[in-house]
């Protein structure tokens, strides 16, 4: 089980070979230990072994179910309280209930996304922690109270004297002269929220002649008040008549303020005070609930903070933290304006579901417009800048919407629809908000279909290199030549890589594909260079690539096992990907130059990398993104940004690649620039390795000009 000198152990359930391989590799990435079973029954025999801390459970299997599994579990020892996480291609509810019916903590539904379920895994353990730690502290106060001398008071009956002794005196902090002498004054100690309550509960147990106990809050002074309970025990003289009350008052402030601070680390978010997503989820079921009986609409709205982790990463997680309590009050206070056609309700909610993330609740819409407003107005809001650190930082977020009753009748679906949209409205332009419609679902299953094909595509050797020509423009030669990969699918012929990239990236796929690619490139290097052609390739690093400290290792042995030299290898690194960790980025690209690599900054112009951190990068080479290039005929914005770049790189001494050259006016400026090489279109599409040759030689600038 989980220990201060172990990492959590995480037992892996499922029949599909690569979910367990995806699982283990994403979840070691998180400090995280794996141990794998490809059936129900194996599984059960490894949980027994190895006492796992978190459970992850594939629901379909044949055989033993991940139903059966669940509850078998629950059934053994150390498996009464083990988070298990159950994983679902379902999306029904039914299947759901049955699971928590049966004991499952959470689940996930397919496609499986690594990153998520490590911070699920996390969360759960955490959660779990504070249970047991609760249920620890509860025993050992208990035993406290029994062994403790316990303050008592009576109540007279016959004549509703009440006798405050000393001891209570002292154990309230009411003061001797204030203490109550009969039972109203008693019942005025309470808070009027309470009294009514509490005196009820004393007369109905007389009334009954019961023993009772009741829990109340106890006003001792006029800004201090303590959490009790009360045990009556009712006395009788010798005919069986009441005569007076014992109470035995036990102080328990300090046990709800403990209960009270837990209640907020699992309901709440930390830094912003907002109910977190287990909350909010609670917030939603309850006014579904009256917006079901008021016949009214009801919205929720996923809101995502665009690339926050560069503010991060740029000013510090403290001005960081600052600025997401900033976003945190102005979407609160979106809710709380008037102008808006709706009449908002005051039980809307805000919530904060992770680093960049938050959720809201709206009540009592009249129409679908009423929640386009609001979305709106805190895309606007949001957009203002921030002044802190002596910048003013600007954000921009992206809002996914859904509607109650028309996108689902429950939290779960409309939470998922919200979600959906949110993808959507991420691919959309800056300051977009996107309401839920079912060609999103077709979308999500088309991309889950696409993600299954994916998974499969590098062991069944479907992908591919492409070679894009790069030419100098002083000498009319080839440069070298930039890989691109494609995918050659069974079914869909060749799928763009504007399709497959992006789900690679977002289930961790891109490493091993990306190792493909690094591999496969740099064996072509070495046929070329065993030809006696030394052409330069460049290589595309991802995000996850370049941030993987098994990159390096992983770039020696492919130069190694293809012995090409080093020389000929270059990597492109984009501008935003160096500035999401200007430190790491420096070191990381220190150790590719070590390796005798040359580097490349790709897509410059369209990050906000400053000159002085420009010249601490080890690079090469700058790449002026195609977006600059494209319109330099049309803009004289971007003619001038293209200008400074070329102006830019030459004071540093870097070489400069323009791409996305595909009229011979882009050529004649950009050669009139002194630019030092093009690529795009007017020179050559991304060509076999095989036809790469025939720029060798004889191929000059006037075969385009």
């Amino acid at each position: 089980m989980i220990n201060a000198d172990s990492a959590p152990v995480v037992l892996i359930i499922d029949d599909d070979q690569a979910i367990r391989k995806l699982l283990s590799v994403g979840l070691a990435k998180s400090a995280l230990t794996t141990v794998e079973a490809e059936n129900g029954s194996i599984g059960l025999e490894q949980f027994s072994r190895y006492k796992p801390d978190v459970v992850l459970l594939d629901v379909g299997m044949p055989g033993m179910d991940g139903f059966a599994v669940c509850a078998r579990i629950r059934g053994m020892s150390g498996g009464e309280l083990v988070p298990i996480i159950m994983i679902t291609g379902r999306d029904d509810y039914d299947s759901i209930k049955h699971a928590f019916e049966l004991g499952a903590t959470d689940f996930v539904a397919k496609p499986i996304n690594v990153v998520l379920i490590s911070y699920r895994i996390k969360y759960v353990l955490r959660a779990n922690k504070l249970y047991s730690d609760l249920q620890l502290a509860r025993i050992k106060l208990a035993s406290a109270q029994a062994v403790a001398e316990s303050a008592s008071w009576e109540w007279c009956l016959d004549d509703d004297r009440v006798l405050w002794c000393k001891d209570i005196c002292l154990m309230t902090g009411v003061r001797p002269e204030a203490a109550p002498v009969c039972f109203a004054d008693f019942i005025a100690l309470i808070p009027a929220a309470e009294q009514q309550l509490v005196q009820r509960i004393i007369e109905e147990s007389l009334a009954a002649d019961n023993n009772f106990t009741i829990e109340h809050r106890l006003r001792v002074s006029d800004d201090r008040e303590l959490y009790v309970r009360q045990e009556g025990v009712v006395i009788k003289n010798a005919v069986d008549t009441p005569i007076k009350v014992v109470f035995t008052c036990r102080n328990i402030t300090k046990l709800r303020m403990t209960e009270k601070k837990i209640r907020f680390m699992a309901y709440y978010d930390h830094l912003t005070g907002l109910p977190n997503r287990i909350l909010f989820s609670e917030h939603l079921g309850k006014a579904l609930n009256k917006a079901e009986r008021g016949a009214t609409l009801l919205a929720v709205l996923y809101i995502d903070i665009y690339k926050f982790r560069l503010v991060n990463s740029t000013f510090g997680r403290e001005i960081g933290d600052i600025i997401l309590q900033e976003v945190a009050r102005r979407v609160g206070a979106c809710l709380r304006k008037a102008d808006t056609a709706a009449a908002l309700s005051l039980n809307d909610v805000t919530a904060r579901f992770g680093a960049d993330e938050f959720g809201v609740i709206l009540e009592g819409l009249r129409d679908t417009t009423d929640a386009a407003i609001v979305a709106r107005r805190i895309i606007k809001d949001i957009g203002r800048p921030i002044a802190q650190a002596g910048n003013e930082i600007f954000l921009d977020c992206r809002i996914g919407l859904s509607i109650f009753p028309e996108d689902g009748n429950n939290s779960m679906e409309l939470m998922k629809c919200a979600d959906t949209a949110l993808s959507r409205a991420k691919e959309l332009d800056k300051g977009s908000y996107q309401f839920y419609t079912a060609d999103l679902n077709t979308r999500a299953f088309a991309r889950f279909a696409l993600e299954t094909s994916l998974r499969k595509a590098v062991g069944r050797d479907e992908f591919f290199l492409l070679y894009q020509p790069q030419v100098d423009l002083k000498s009319g030669k080839l440069a070298g030549v930039e890989a691109l990969i494609r995918w050659r699918h069974p079914e869909l012929g060749v799928v763009s890589p504007m399709e497959f990239i992006p789900v690679a990236e977002d289930t961790g796929l891109i490493v091993p594909i990306g190792e493909w690619v690094l591999f496969t490139a740099c064996r072509q290097c070495r046929e070329w260079q065993d030809a006696g052609n030394n052409i330069n390739v460049a290589i595309n690093l991802s995000a996850a690539q370049f941030r993987d400290a098994s990159l390096f290792p992983l770039i020696s042995k492919a130069l190694r096992e293809s012995g090409v030299d080093p020389r000929l290898i270059q990597f492109e690194i984009t501008e935003t990907m160096l500035m999401d960790n200007v430190e790491e980025s420096i070191e990381h690209l220190m150790e590719l130059e070590r390796l005798g690599c040359h580097l490349s900054i790709d897509d410059f112009g369209t990050g906000y990398s400053s000159l002085s951190y420009l010249k601490r990068f080890p690079v090469h080479e700058l790449k002026i993104d195609r977006s600059f290039v494209m319109d330099l005929l049309t803009s004289k914005d971007d003619a001038l940004i293209v200008k400074a770049i070329v102006s830019l790189a030459h004071n540093l001494n870097l070489r400069v690649v323009a791409e996305g050259v595909e009229e011979n006016g882009h050529l004649n400026y950009l050669y009139n620039l002194d630019c030092d090489v093009i690529q795009g279109y007017l020179v050559s599409r991304p060509i076999a390795a095989k036809e790469i040759e025939r720029f060798l030689g004889s191929w000059t600038i006037s075969e385009i000009v």
